[in-house]
């Protein structure tokens, strides 16, 4: 227990303090297996001893041997045409994901074996049904990926962290019993044999019949009503149920001295946690810094209103999200800052417009939601721009064939179908790839091995796409256009096992731009600086550059690091809406907001610039920074005094468009700034 607890430990070190992905194996791999040193030290020593009082039968221990023997042979040959062998890294990985099945498999022997000859007597039988449905959990989280490969149900994978802290529960029930009942039984009686002891414990059990029959009922009716939620939120994974797991933590920013001012309520609705969390962290600095500044504003300009803002953390899920903007419409929000993904706003869209509620999203850009008159309004462009400087940067580097990767949702399917055509029209050809369904959360101990598992069977394929183009047309002119959001990460410490992987170019998105972990995992950082992972993001409009630096610098001071232009881009979005309430005193018409938020965004000039809208909603101007992955020399502005990592995201281009549409077509003009690029990445594209 000592050492599971030290490997929690590490892990929690991993996964909060320094947030990345941890490797395979870890410190905390180590110490987890080594544990089950102890406790099958413990299984067979109790196994042994048992054995020679109650003279147990063959029969029983035969089965068991047998059953597990089956278990432990599919899972090894699953896991073996699962793996890649071809790599030290991956041989590594293949061990301990099979040690864990090996080790469970045999603890479970003596463990069923005592299970089944102690079934008649209540008071030791108990405990060892918690300490046998402890190790079969255990052994069932270990083995998930088994079930998530032949069944496809990649969102069912937090099941396996559920199993496998409800192993911890139920040992801790056993533990109890055992206090409770055969301790004082032993005690009780001034017995100094083991035998007499056994005897007397044997005893006490047909004097307590009757209360561990009660007692056994309810265990039995509490692992049934366990089972039953189980079952339905796997069955049905819309179901009501899964809010019962769902963080339901608000924070709350109240303003500073309203001195009995109108005070109202924003909302914000953020990926604080989840796929997408390393934007939601730097939005949410961002308008808790334009709160304090414009209560600041209304205070000196002796305005009627200060604002709150109530911020809710929509774990990058599209169903936790509609569910917080029903809270947020409860208690009588208006104008919600976010959601921050595209399938988000989707799934919340018709809420908003039925109920008159105002979306505005900083980093929202599937093009399918750009529909006018509704009231989803973006701050940003849509990727029909992103798509643009993308299909540019990948021609003029020589690339004339694609292979996607990408996340099979509304964000990740519109902006390849939007690059698709755009690197089509300059003469390219995107080719059949590799499409995934999003994970939701965060990795546990045994949800991280199977996360690297599923990226291998994608990479795999990958691979296979990749080899098949570079063996046509060279692999000079392949490349890899990756859509994604955090898995950035698994997704690059994997493809180290993939060699064709690194013999060509790969391209991201803003997704992954300016990704804080994907530079704090070595081993991903390391693939992402070989391959010249180049991501495009929305570049601000930064004419206003003191007050710009100003609010970037405040932001970095709080997340450490250098904020996503989405983070800027927040904090316009909070002002524009702050101006909106103060200007309708509080109305709760909503045409009477759109009006009015509209006129003040076409007429605002924020740090990020011009705010003007257009007739979907979305921001009309766009420009692109591009940004890789290089090491840390200490020239990056991605560096600050306290920065020690090995590698940095540092700006390498601009993308610039002249969206005066006349007779002559769209100028685009992709500039460089690192003079390490080559030559061919400056120039000026004219199409029609």
């Amino acid at each position: 227990m000592v050492l599971w607890l030290s490997a929690d430990i590490i892990w929690a070190i991993y996964q909060l303090v320094l947030d990345v992905v941890p490797p395979i194996p870890s410190a905390a791999d180590y110490l987890w297996l080594g544990a089950y040193g102890f406790l099958g030290y413990y299984l067979f020593m109790t196994y042994k001893e048992f054995q020679k009082k109650f003279n147990f039968g063959r029969k029983a221990l035969i089965a068991s041997i047998i059953g597990n023997a089956i278990f432990l042979g599919y899972i090894i040959a699953l896991t073996v045409n699962l793996s890649v062998l071809s790599t030290s890294r991956g041989i590594e990985m293949f061990a301990v994901i099979v040690a864990y099945p090996i080790l469970d498999a045999t603890l479970m022997i003596p463990a069923i074996v005592i299970l089944v000859e102690f079934r008649k007597e209540p008071v030791w039988f108990i405990p060892w049904i918690c300490e046998s449905l402890g190790i079969f959990l255990i052994a069932v989280s270990d083995s998930w990926f088994a079930l998530i490969v032949l069944t496809s149900l990649v969102e069912q994978l937090w099941l396996s962290a559920l199993f496998f802290a409800a192993h911890f529960l139920v040992m801790a029930a056993g533990l109890l019993w055992y206090i409770k009942l055969l301790i004082p039984s032993a005690t009780t009686h001034e017995v100094h044999h083991s035998e007499e002891v056994l005897t007397t414990i044997a005893h006490t059990s047909l004097t307590k019949k009757g209360a561990s029959k009660r007692v056994r009922t309810a265990v039995i009716a509490v692992a049934a009503l366990a089972a039953i939620i189980l079952i339905g939120i796997l069955v049905y994974p819309s179901s009501p149920l899964i809010a019962l797991f769902a963080n339901n933590n608000s924070e709350v920013v109240a303003p500073f001295n309203s001195n009995g001012k109108q005070t109202v309520t924003l909302g914000a609705l953020l990926p604080l946690s989840g796929a997408s969390s390393s934007l939601g962290e730097s939005e949410d600095a961002a308008i808790k810094i334009a709160t304090k500044d414009v209560n600041e504003y209304f205070s000196k300009s002796n305005a009627n209103t200060r604002v709150g803002l109530i911020i809710e953390d929509t774990q990058t899920n599209p169903a936790i999200s509609l569910e917080k903007l029903q809270d947020l419409a409860a208690k009588g929000v208006r104008i919600v800052i976010g959601p921050g993904t595209s399938a988000e706003i989707q799934a919340v869209k018709d809420y908003a417009d039925k109920n008159g509620i105002l979306l505005v999203s900083p980093s929202s850009t599937a093009p399918s939601l750009a529909v006018p008159g509704d009231n989803i309004f973006r701050f940003v462009s849509d990727d029909t721009h992103q798509a643009q400087a993308i299909s540019k940067k990948m021609w003029q580097d020589g690339v004339r064939v694609v292979v996607p990767m990408w996340r099979t949702d509304v964000y990740g399917n519109d902006l390849l179908t939007a690059t698709k055509y755009n690197f089509e029209m300059l003469g390219g050809r995107v080719v059949d790839g590799v499409g995934y369904i999003p994970r939701t959360g965060d990795f546990s101990a045994s949800l991280n091995r199977i996360n690297f598992m599923i990226w291998d069977q994608d990479l795999r394929s990958l691979s296979l796409k990749i080899s098949q183009a570079v063996a046509q047309y060279g692999a000079d002119k392949v490349g890899v256009y990756l859509v994604s959001f955090d898995e950035v990460v698994p997704i690059f410490i994997e493809a180290q096992n993939e060699p064709v992987l690194s013999m060509v170019k790969w391209y991201g998105s803003d997704g992954s731009a300016l990704n804080d972990k994907l530079v704090r995992n070595i081993e991903a950082a390391m693939f992402a600086a070989k391959t010249g992972f180049v991501n495009p993001i929305y570049g601000v409009d930064n004419n206003n550059s003191y007050k710009f630096k100003l609010i970037d610098n405040q932001i970095q001071k709080v997340i450490g690091r250098v904020p996503r232009s989405y983070a800027e881009v927040a904090y316009d979005s909070l002002w524009v809406a702050a101006l909106t309430e103060n200007s309708t005193g509080g109305t709760k018409d909503i045409n009477s907001l759109k009006k009015s938020f509209l006129q003040i965004a076409n007429s605002y000039t924020g740090i990020t610039g011009d705010t003007s809208l257009n007739e979907a909603g979305d921001r009309k101007h766009a420009d692109y920074d591009f940004w890789a992955i290089r090491a840390n020399n200490g020239n990056s502005r991605n560096n600050n005094n306290n920065d020690r990592s090995v590698f940095a995201w540092g700006q390498v281009g601009r993308y610039q468009s002249n969206t005066n549409i006349n007779d002559t077509g769209l100028i685009h003009q992709i500039k460089s700034i690192s003079p390490k690029l080559p030559s061919s990445y400056e120039g000026v594209f004219t199409h029609r």
